[in-house]
């Protein structure tokens, strides 16, 4: 009777969680518009032409990127599904065989709770892979001497592959397989035990992220394929020359010394010339690697200062509060036997608090859902004799829990009706719709067609546009990528395809080289921007060249609408460059706050401001956030206007002489009228002791022949 009962209450576990793996579980999503919407239609239309990444496409998402935040296009609609289902299953069932294993009732209902909260608060697929793989970490001797390499090798792989979907994923899985292999090699070191299983296994992990990485970042996947092809031929011929040397040439008479006999073998020869080739292949012969990771880094360490938004101070206080409890409970697990395991939910803590209060808006949320799941992991991990630590621990979850569930406008987010979330994802109707969507995908994919449809309807640009761009090479600034599917646009983007992610020098710097070199025919231009910078501000190189190489379109001078977007401006490439070289440069060091005057505005004048943060910016930036720089601007018509301006790439020279404050007046600028001038400028920011007190400022006039 007894195992009857038993036998009912485990099907009606896997109901349940079946049922609630089928709320929770996301279906893809078609094109919108919109500056987030764009970017997902941008990604996927990329993979698709075969854009190569960090080359002809820079973004925080890589070629495979479209598969976890890409728009769902009649091509792509099937590997997205199958990925997610399969991505979202694993996870899923992952956490709860997590839940299961768990040796208290509390300990589940304590890990249970924390997740399913950061569900509701929007767990990301992303975030779903990282704490999957650190809940796999968790498990009991998971990991030892005997498997260490087989799971550097699989979870090195996963970890290359996470890198092509989107660069922080890849760094944060990567990153948590290498801090649990160093701290092993360390216990090992400390307790005199042998170091080559966990030395091999952290030349492991990289070798495997390197090849499965270099595998699929080319679009070329035979040519990725031969040259890998080509790294293991060599590395055979190696290892057979490794062992004839070992069995033909030292024979016992001439045997070198006893320690490195042994090492000379088919094995060793093998790995250590496939490893030398796939570092000289990715590094040097075919650097797409380097290129790729080079790029996302200047994206994500320029976001820390081009997208920082300050929220309450409340709320970032509260969330260091929890910070430091929670790291303090961490450094009492790396004290016991878990110092990998501690030292991986300390990186991914920090990886998600950067990630949540640099932009202090809604992307608190990724903050919030880690704290709960690596506070409750490291609460169960950690020993009974930290009872008060755990429960003042415990008092805090639950009051954050609280606020953000129940009384987020307390801290400036917008408020949610909780209950009516959950009756959402919960009914009935919702499950039977996923239900039915996954039993007949080929309706799915026709749904999510007509919606797509219905939004880039909203962008569809009338027909005396689209027979003068006719197919004529196209570019969009800043942002509305969509309009490309919506008017079937011959796309010709710039690598950092979106203006305002244009974040360091760098990147407008390819910007600037891909525009120049390979010019499009016309651009289609709106002029707004984000967080209040000015339009010319976003990528400085790049739109000086746009200003001087190309005017109003002679054939639509005019304002161009959409049901979306009014006051669109199609520019035309110039034959020549109206902008001379260079015909007066001043250089100047300002202080914050110190006015300087524009002497000369019949010219156009670019300034390049460097500023360069302290000892103590550097290292704030790095943790945290930069803080906000703004340009107050005196204008000759005694007006006055303060912009945002982004230090990382306000170097490469902005215009400074003559600022547009309106559609009307950016129009005005293209016919050729240096209108709204500019009479003084001077800089400012909230913490300037983040940063050098002096600005050194070049101006740069130049002429215009037109």
């Amino acid at each position: 009777m007894f195992n009857i009962m038993k036998k009912h209450f485990n099907i009606l576990g896997i109901i349940i969680c079946l049922y609630i793996f089928l709320a929770f579980l996301p279906l893809p999503i078609g094109i919108g518009i919109g500056l987030d919407r764009s970017w997902q239609y941008a990604i996927s239309r990329a993979a698709l032409e075969k854009f190569v990444f960090g080359k002809d496409i820079i973004f925080t998402y890589g070629p495979l990127g479209y598969l976890i935040g890409g728009s769902v296009l009649d091509q792509n609609f099937y590997p997205i599904l199958l990925f997610r289902l399969i991505a979202e299953s694993i996870t899923f069932c992952i956490t709860i065989t997590t839940i299961i294993i768990q040796k208290t009732k509390f300990h589940k209902f304590l890990l249970s709770t924390s997740i399913f909260f950061a569900y509701l608060l929007g767990l990301s697929i992303d975030y779903k892979i990282i704490f999957a793989l650190i809940m796999i970490l968790s498990w009991e001797n998971i990991i030892n001497k005997k498997n260490i390499r087989l799971w550097a090798l699989g979870l090195g792989s996963i970890s290359g592959l996470c890198l092509l979907t989107k660069f922080n994923i890849g760094v944060c899985t990567l990153g948590i397989i290498i801090i649990v292999i160093l701290a092993k090699i360390f216990q090992d070191f400390k307790y005199k035990s042998n170091l080559s299983t966990s030395l091999f296994a952290l030349s492991d992990a990289v070798i495997a992220a390197l090849t499965s990485s270099f595998l699929l970042l080319n679009p070329h996947l035979v040519e990725n394929f031969k040259q890998i092809s080509l790294c293991i031929f060599l590395a055979s011929v190696f290892g057979i020359l490794f062992w004839l040397i070992k069995t033909q040439l030292l024979n016992n008479a001439n045997r070198i010394d006893g320690k490195f006999y042994p090492i000379i073998s088919f094995k060793n020869g093998f790995y250590i010339a496939y490893a030398f080739a796939i570092l000289m292949i990715n590094f040097y012969f075919s650097p797409l690697l380097t290129n790729y990771l080079k790029g996302s880094l200047e994206i994500s360490s320029g976001y820390s200062s081009a997208m920082s938004i300050v929220g309450s101070y409340w709320e970032l206080g509260f969330a260091i509060v929890g910070l430091v409890m929670v790291l303090l409970i961490l450094i009492q697990l790396m004290r016991e036997e878990f110092l990998g395991l501690g030292l991986a939910l300390a990186f991914t803590l920090w990886m998600s608090f950067k990630h949540g209060y640099v932009r202090q808006d809604g992307h608190v949320h990724f903050f919030i859902q880690s704290l709960l799941i690596i506070s409750s992991i490291a609460i169960i991990k950690l020993r009974n004799r930290f009872k008060l630590l755990k429960k003042i621990t415990l008092i805090y979850l639950f009051s954050i829990i609280s606020i953000y569930c129940l009384a987020p406008t307390y801290f400036g987010q917008p408020s949610v009706n909780m209950a009516f979330s959950i009756g959402q994802i919960f009914s009935p109707i919702n499950v039977i719709n996923k239900v039915s969507a996954l039993l007949n995908p080929e309706k799915l994919r026709l749904n999510i067609n007509n919606n797509s449809n219905l939004e880039l309807s909203k962008v569809r640009l009338p027909d005396k546009v689209l027979q003068v761009l006719n197919n004529h090479a196209v570019d969009i600034i800043p942002w509305e990528i969509s309009m490309v599917e919506s008017n079937k646009l011959n796309w010709q983007p710039r690598p950092i395809f979106q203006s305002y992610a244009a974040y360091t020098k760098f990147l407008d710097s390819t910007n600037l080289s891909s525009i120049s070199s390979k010019s499009p025919d016309y651009i289609i231009y709106n002029f707004t921007a984000i967080d209040n910078r000015h339009p010319f501000f976003d990528e400085p190189s790049t739109f000086s060249y746009i200003a001087c190489n190309y005017k109003l379109s002679s054939e639509l001078n005019e304002f161009i609408n959409t049901p979306a977007l009014i006051n669109l401006i199609v520019l035309q490439k110039r034959d020549i460059n109206i902008c001379s070289s260079s015909i007066k440069t001043k250089e100047l060091l300002l202080k914050w706050n110190q006015s300087t005057n524009l002497t000369d505005t019949s010219s156009l004048v670019r300034a390049s401001i460097k500023f360069e943060y302290s000892l103590l910016g550097k290292i704030y930036k790095t943790i945290f956030r930069a803080p906000l720089v703004n340009i107050n601007i005196d204008f000759k018509d005694a007006s006055y206007s303060s912009f945002r301006i982004i230090p990382e790439n306000s170097e490469n020279g902005i215009i400074i002489s003559h600022l547009p404050l309106n559609e009307n007046q950016a129009f005005s600028f293209f016919q050729g009228h240096l209108n709204q001038r500019v009479q003084s400028f001077k800089f400012s920011t909230s913490n300037p002791i983040l940063y050098k007190p002096n600005i050194p400022l070049i101006l740069d006039s130049y002429h215009i022949l037109d």
